[in-house]
């Protein structure tokens, strides 16, 4: 194999590495964002604070 060979097919790799990495870190952020919605809604006084601060922003 060529220099250029090796150079082109570890161009490739970082790619699928990164695109698969990608697609990882959105759903995670997904099932984060799923499991945090759960939990406020099974414990409603943890939601009462945030509600409170999120008020101040919005009137």
């Amino acid at each position: 194999m060529t220099l250029m060979g090796l150079g082109i097919g570890a161009v490739v790799v970082v790619w699928l590495v990164f695109s698969v990495v990608k697609k990882l870190v959105g759903i995670a952020i997904v099932l984060a964002l799923a499991g945090a919605a759960w939990f406020l809604w099974s414990n409603p006084q943890h939601l009462a604070p945030i509600m409170a601060w999120l008020r101040q922003f919005t009137g």
